[in-house]
Protein backbone atom coordinates (compact mmCIF):
# COMPACT_ATOMS: atom_id res chain seq x y z
CA UNK A 1 0.00 0.00 0.00
CA UNK A 2 2.02 3.15 -1.26
CA UNK A 3 0.61 6.47 -2.54
CA UNK A 4 0.95 4.88 -6.15
CA UNK A 5 -0.14 1.58 -6.00
CA UNK A 6 -2.91 -0.75 -4.35
CA UNK A 7 -1.79 -3.25 -2.42
CA UNK A 8 -4.84 -5.77 -2.20
CA UNK A 9 -3.86 -7.59 0.93
CA UNK A 10 -4.79 -4.46 3.10
CA UNK A 11 -8.25 -4.35 4.49
CA UNK A 12 -9.86 -1.58 6.06
CA UNK A 13 -12.74 -1.75 8.68
CA UNK A 14 -14.58 0.39 10.41
CA UNK A 15 -15.51 0.68 14.12
CA UNK A 16 -18.95 1.68 15.46
CA UNK A 17 -19.83 4.38 17.92
CA UNK A 18 -21.68 2.02 20.78
CA UNK A 19 -20.29 4.80 23.26
CA UNK A 20 -21.09 7.64 21.57
CA UNK A 21 -24.41 6.56 21.01
CA UNK A 22 -24.77 6.15 24.95
CA UNK A 23 -22.50 9.15 25.44
CA UNK A 24 -25.37 11.10 22.94
CA UNK A 25 -28.22 9.88 24.84
CA UNK A 26 -29.92 8.63 21.87
CA UNK A 27 -32.31 5.82 21.86
CA UNK A 28 -32.69 5.24 18.51
CA UNK A 29 -30.41 2.45 17.06
CA UNK A 30 -31.01 3.66 13.33
CA UNK A 31 -27.54 5.06 13.06
CA UNK A 32 -25.63 2.16 13.72
CA UNK A 33 -27.39 0.22 10.81
CA UNK A 34 -27.10 3.16 8.45
CA UNK A 35 -23.18 2.97 9.17
CA UNK A 36 -22.97 -0.93 8.81
CA UNK A 37 -24.97 -1.47 6.12
CA UNK A 38 -23.18 1.72 4.36
CA UNK A 39 -20.23 0.33 4.90
CA UNK A 40 -20.92 -3.11 3.43
CA UNK A 41 -22.38 -1.11 0.41
CA UNK A 42 -18.55 1.40 0.05
CA UNK A 43 -16.71 -1.92 0.16
CA UNK A 44 -15.12 -2.12 3.61
CA UNK A 45 -14.02 -5.44 4.60
CA UNK A 46 -15.73 -5.33 8.31
CA UNK A 47 -17.11 -4.07 10.97
CA UNK A 48 -16.18 -3.96 14.68
CA UNK A 49 -17.47 -2.67 18.12
CA UNK A 50 -15.61 -2.79 21.38
CA UNK A 51 -16.71 -3.54 24.52
CA UNK A 52 -17.33 -2.43 28.29
CA UNK A 53 -19.04 -2.81 31.65
CA UNK A 54 -19.63 0.05 33.53
CA UNK A 55 -15.78 2.18 32.88
CA UNK A 56 -17.18 3.23 29.29
CA UNK A 57 -21.15 2.39 28.96
CA UNK A 58 -21.75 1.37 25.31
CA UNK A 59 -24.27 -1.06 23.65
CA UNK A 60 -23.35 -4.17 24.25
CA UNK A 61 -20.98 -5.86 21.85
CA UNK A 62 -22.72 -9.49 20.87
CA UNK A 63 -26.21 -7.74 20.65
CA UNK A 64 -24.79 -5.02 18.28
CA UNK A 65 -23.26 -7.77 15.98
CA UNK A 66 -26.16 -9.87 15.79
CA UNK A 67 -28.58 -6.77 14.90
CA UNK A 68 -26.01 -5.48 12.37
CA UNK A 69 -25.48 -8.95 11.45
CA UNK A 70 -29.05 -9.35 10.11
CA UNK A 71 -28.52 -6.29 8.06
CA UNK A 72 -25.42 -6.97 6.57
CA UNK A 73 -24.56 -10.27 4.09
CA UNK A 74 -20.67 -9.76 3.47
CA UNK A 75 -19.03 -7.53 6.29
CA UNK A 76 -16.89 -9.52 8.71
CA UNK A 77 -18.06 -8.86 12.50
CA UNK A 78 -15.12 -8.27 15.14
CA UNK A 79 -14.72 -6.85 18.42
CA UNK A 80 -11.67 -4.83 18.89
CA UNK A 81 -11.46 -5.39 21.48
CA UNK A 82 -13.59 -7.75 24.33
CA UNK A 83 -12.75 -7.94 27.84
CA UNK A 84 -13.06 -11.78 27.98
CA UNK A 85 -11.90 -12.47 31.49
CA UNK A 86 -15.46 -10.39 32.30
CA UNK A 87 -17.78 -13.58 31.12
CA UNK A 88 -17.97 -17.34 31.93
CA UNK A 89 -15.95 -19.16 28.91
CA UNK A 90 -18.75 -22.06 28.31
CA UNK A 91 -21.45 -19.44 27.72
CA UNK A 92 -19.07 -17.02 25.75
CA UNK A 93 -18.45 -19.96 23.35
CA UNK A 94 -22.21 -20.99 23.21
CA UNK A 95 -23.03 -17.23 22.14
CA UNK A 96 -20.25 -16.87 19.72
CA UNK A 97 -20.95 -20.20 18.23
CA UNK A 98 -24.70 -18.95 17.83
CA UNK A 99 -23.47 -15.71 16.33
CA UNK A 100 -20.91 -17.23 13.97
CA UNK A 101 -23.90 -19.61 12.86
CA UNK A 102 -26.70 -16.62 12.60
CA UNK A 103 -24.09 -14.83 10.54
CA UNK A 104 -22.68 -17.44 8.02
CA UNK A 105 -19.50 -17.50 9.65
CA UNK A 106 -18.51 -13.90 9.53
CA UNK A 107 -17.35 -13.14 13.27
CA UNK A 108 -13.57 -11.98 14.47
CA UNK A 109 -13.38 -12.21 18.24
CA UNK A 110 -10.76 -10.25 19.39
CA UNK A 111 -9.88 -10.19 22.89
CA UNK A 112 -8.09 -7.35 25.32
CA UNK A 113 -7.48 -7.09 28.95
CA UNK A 114 -8.15 -3.55 30.20
CA UNK A 115 -5.38 -1.05 31.64
CA UNK A 116 -3.92 -2.72 34.85
CA UNK A 117 -3.87 0.40 37.14
CA UNK A 118 -6.92 1.93 36.21
CA UNK A 119 -9.88 1.81 38.60
CA UNK A 120 -12.54 2.15 36.52
CA UNK A 121 -11.89 -0.79 34.31
CA UNK A 122 -10.44 -2.54 37.48
CA UNK A 123 -13.82 -1.92 39.06
CA UNK A 124 -15.71 -4.28 36.64
CA UNK A 125 -13.68 -7.46 37.47
CA UNK A 126 -14.31 -6.74 41.38
CA UNK A 127 -18.20 -6.14 40.81
CA UNK A 128 -18.10 -9.26 39.27
CA UNK A 129 -16.54 -11.12 42.21
CA UNK A 130 -13.90 -11.39 39.63
CA UNK A 131 -9.99 -10.75 40.39
CA UNK A 132 -8.66 -8.00 38.09
CA UNK A 133 -4.66 -9.37 39.00
CA UNK A 134 -5.92 -12.46 37.23
CA UNK A 135 -7.35 -11.09 33.84
CA UNK A 136 -4.50 -12.44 31.37
CA UNK A 137 -4.64 -15.78 33.03
CA UNK A 138 -8.38 -15.88 32.78
CA UNK A 139 -7.94 -15.04 29.04
CA UNK A 140 -5.87 -17.59 28.35
CA UNK A 141 -7.61 -20.39 30.00
CA UNK A 142 -11.03 -18.97 27.87
CA UNK A 143 -9.33 -19.31 24.57
CA UNK A 144 -8.45 -22.76 25.36
CA UNK A 145 -12.35 -23.40 26.50
CA UNK A 146 -13.81 -21.97 23.75
CA UNK A 147 -11.29 -23.61 20.38
CA UNK A 148 -12.75 -27.11 22.68
CA UNK A 149 -15.65 -26.48 22.86
CA UNK A 150 -15.88 -25.25 19.10
CA UNK A 151 -14.24 -28.28 18.08
CA UNK A 152 -14.84 -31.30 20.24
CA UNK A 153 -17.34 -32.78 21.78
CA UNK A 154 -17.89 -33.96 25.67
CA UNK A 155 -15.18 -31.89 26.47
CA UNK A 156 -13.96 -31.97 29.91
CA UNK A 157 -11.47 -28.88 31.11
CA UNK A 158 -10.10 -29.06 34.62
CA UNK A 159 -8.37 -25.49 34.88
CA UNK A 160 -7.10 -22.64 37.20
CA UNK A 161 -10.85 -21.32 36.75
CA UNK A 162 -13.03 -23.41 35.45
CA UNK A 163 -14.02 -27.03 35.77
CA UNK A 164 -16.65 -28.56 34.26
CA UNK A 165 -17.19 -32.21 32.61
CA UNK A 166 -19.29 -33.64 29.58
CA UNK A 167 -19.90 -30.47 27.57
CA UNK A 168 -21.35 -30.64 23.82
CA UNK A 169 -22.11 -27.35 22.72
CA UNK A 170 -24.28 -26.80 19.65
CA UNK A 171 -24.42 -25.14 17.50
CA UNK A 172 -20.93 -25.56 16.96
CA UNK A 173 -19.71 -22.02 14.87
CA UNK A 174 -19.94 -22.12 10.77
CA UNK A 175 -16.37 -21.23 10.66
CA UNK A 176 -14.27 -24.73 10.53
CA UNK A 177 -12.07 -24.66 13.62
CA UNK A 178 -13.90 -22.16 15.16
CA UNK A 179 -14.20 -18.39 15.39
CA UNK A 180 -10.72 -16.50 14.46
CA UNK A 181 -9.61 -15.04 17.91
CA UNK A 182 -7.99 -12.00 17.87
CA UNK A 183 -5.41 -11.12 20.34
CA UNK A 184 -4.48 -7.77 21.31
CA UNK A 185 -0.99 -6.27 22.46
CA UNK A 186 0.97 -3.28 22.14
CA UNK A 187 4.72 -3.62 22.25
CA UNK A 188 4.67 -5.71 25.39
CA UNK A 189 6.92 -8.81 25.11
CA UNK A 190 4.54 -11.29 27.39
CA UNK A 191 1.82 -9.98 25.38
CA UNK A 192 3.36 -10.38 22.07
CA UNK A 193 4.29 -14.08 23.06
CA UNK A 194 0.55 -14.43 23.89
CA UNK A 195 -0.06 -13.71 20.24
CA UNK A 196 2.44 -15.71 18.46
CA UNK A 197 1.40 -18.81 20.88
CA UNK A 198 -2.29 -18.12 20.38
CA UNK A 199 -3.39 -15.65 18.38
CA UNK A 200 -4.68 -16.28 14.32
CA UNK A 201 -4.97 -12.32 14.54
CA UNK A 202 -3.05 -9.41 16.09
CA UNK A 203 -4.58 -6.36 17.22
CA UNK A 204 -2.93 -3.15 18.79
CA UNK A 205 -2.90 0.40 18.57
CA UNK A 206 1.08 0.88 18.26
CA UNK A 207 1.91 4.13 18.02
CA UNK A 208 4.63 4.43 14.65
CA UNK A 209 5.15 2.08 11.84
CA UNK A 210 8.51 0.81 12.72
CA UNK A 211 7.45 -0.37 16.92
CA UNK A 212 5.15 -1.94 14.86
CA UNK A 213 7.27 -3.50 12.15
CA UNK A 214 9.74 -4.75 15.63
CA UNK A 215 6.95 -6.21 17.33
CA UNK A 216 5.29 -7.88 14.33
CA UNK A 217 9.05 -9.77 13.62
CA UNK A 218 8.64 -10.71 17.60
CA UNK A 219 5.25 -12.61 16.94
CA UNK A 220 6.62 -13.74 14.22
CA UNK A 221 9.35 -15.76 16.06
CA UNK A 222 7.83 -16.41 18.83
CA UNK A 223 5.05 -18.51 16.66
CA UNK A 224 8.41 -20.31 15.17
CA UNK A 225 9.19 -20.92 18.79
CA UNK A 226 5.62 -22.45 19.63
CA UNK A 227 6.07 -24.70 16.32
CA UNK A 228 3.00 -22.48 14.61
CA UNK A 229 3.52 -20.98 11.19
CA UNK A 230 3.64 -17.22 11.04
CA UNK A 231 2.22 -16.66 8.31
CA UNK A 232 -1.18 -17.97 9.74
CA UNK A 233 -1.21 -14.92 11.66
CA UNK A 234 -3.15 -11.71 10.79
CA UNK A 235 -1.55 -8.79 11.33
CA UNK A 236 -3.84 -5.89 12.52
CA UNK A 237 -4.06 -2.35 13.54
CA UNK A 238 -6.76 -0.04 15.26
CA UNK A 239 -6.63 3.75 14.50
CA UNK A 240 -8.29 6.30 15.45
CA UNK A 241 -9.00 8.95 12.85
CA UNK A 242 -9.88 13.04 12.75
CA UNK A 243 -9.16 14.10 9.25
CA UNK A 244 -10.46 16.73 6.62
CA UNK A 245 -10.55 19.98 7.15
CA UNK A 246 -8.94 21.74 9.57
CA UNK A 247 -12.09 22.15 11.58
CA UNK A 248 -12.83 18.45 11.21
CA UNK A 249 -9.78 18.21 12.98
CA UNK A 250 -10.54 20.29 15.72
CA UNK A 251 -13.99 18.54 15.64
CA UNK A 252 -12.02 15.51 16.35
CA UNK A 253 -9.56 16.17 19.33
CA UNK A 254 -13.07 17.84 20.86
CA UNK A 255 -14.80 14.61 20.94
CA UNK A 256 -12.09 12.14 22.34
CA UNK A 257 -11.45 14.66 24.99
CA UNK A 258 -15.40 14.54 25.71
CA UNK A 259 -15.10 10.53 24.88
CA UNK A 260 -11.63 10.22 27.49
CA UNK A 261 -13.16 12.81 30.11
CA UNK A 262 -8.94 14.08 29.56
CA UNK A 263 -7.16 16.75 27.15
CA UNK A 264 -6.71 15.66 23.57
CA UNK A 265 -2.57 16.09 24.70
CA UNK A 266 -2.93 13.66 27.19
CA UNK A 267 -4.49 10.88 25.06
CA UNK A 268 -2.25 11.33 22.34
CA UNK A 269 0.71 10.15 24.39
CA UNK A 270 -1.67 6.91 25.39
CA UNK A 271 -3.16 5.90 21.77
CA UNK A 272 -2.57 6.06 18.54
CA UNK A 273 -4.40 8.91 17.02
CA UNK A 274 -3.92 10.10 13.40
CA UNK A 275 -4.93 13.87 11.94
CA UNK A 276 -4.63 15.65 9.00
CA UNK A 277 -6.49 15.84 5.30
CA UNK A 278 -7.55 12.65 4.39
CA UNK A 279 -4.32 11.93 2.21
CA UNK A 280 -1.75 12.95 4.68
CA UNK A 281 -3.64 10.26 6.79
CA UNK A 282 -3.84 7.37 4.19
CA UNK A 283 -0.03 7.91 3.72
CA UNK A 284 0.29 7.39 7.51
CA UNK A 285 -1.62 4.24 7.18
CA UNK A 286 0.96 3.52 3.92
CA UNK A 287 3.59 3.57 6.78
CA UNK A 288 1.49 0.63 8.91
CA UNK A 289 1.15 -1.51 5.72
CA UNK A 290 4.29 -1.21 4.53
CA UNK A 291 5.36 -2.27 8.13
CA UNK A 292 3.00 -5.74 7.55
CA UNK A 293 -0.63 -4.11 9.05
CA UNK A 294 -2.73 -6.06 6.87
CA UNK A 295 -6.00 -5.22 8.53
CA UNK A 296 -6.54 -1.52 9.61
CA UNK A 297 -9.86 -0.57 12.19
CA UNK A 298 -10.45 2.90 11.71
CA UNK A 299 -12.78 4.89 14.50
CA UNK A 300 -14.01 8.07 13.29
CA UNK A 301 -13.14 11.13 16.05
CA UNK A 302 -16.60 12.90 14.86
CA UNK A 303 -20.18 13.45 15.85
CA UNK A 304 -21.08 13.32 12.04
CA UNK A 305 -19.98 9.35 11.93
CA UNK A 306 -22.04 9.12 8.24
CA UNK A 307 -20.59 11.85 7.11
CA UNK A 308 -16.62 10.60 7.99
CA UNK A 309 -17.61 7.16 6.51
CA UNK A 310 -18.44 8.69 3.34
CA UNK A 311 -15.12 10.96 2.91
CA UNK A 312 -12.89 8.32 4.15
CA UNK A 313 -14.35 5.48 1.84
CA UNK A 314 -13.96 8.33 -0.98
CA UNK A 315 -10.58 9.28 -0.59
CA UNK A 316 -9.62 5.37 -0.25
CA UNK A 317 -11.42 4.87 -3.64
CA UNK A 318 -9.43 7.79 -5.21
CA UNK A 319 -5.95 5.84 -4.11
CA UNK A 320 -7.84 2.52 -5.48
CA UNK A 321 -7.92 0.94 -1.85
CA UNK A 322 -11.65 -0.26 -1.45
CA UNK A 323 -12.55 -3.33 -2.96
Amino acid sequence: MTAQSNNPRVKFGVLLPTREAVMSGRSDPSLLYRLAERAETLGFHSIWVGDSLTARPRIDALTTLAAVGARTSRVRLGTAIFLAALRQPVLLAYQLASLDWMTGGRVDFGIGYGRRGEASQEHEFKILGLDPGARMKMSEEAVHIMRRLWRESDVAYDGAFTRFEHVTLAPKPAQPGGVPIWMASNDVDAGLRRVGRLGDAWMNNIKDPETYRMCWEKIRAHAVQAGRKPEEIQPGAYFTVAAGSRDAIVEGEKFLAEYYNRSYEAIVKAALCITGSWDEVIDRLAAFADAGARTMVLRFAAHDQLGQLENCAEALDRRGLLS
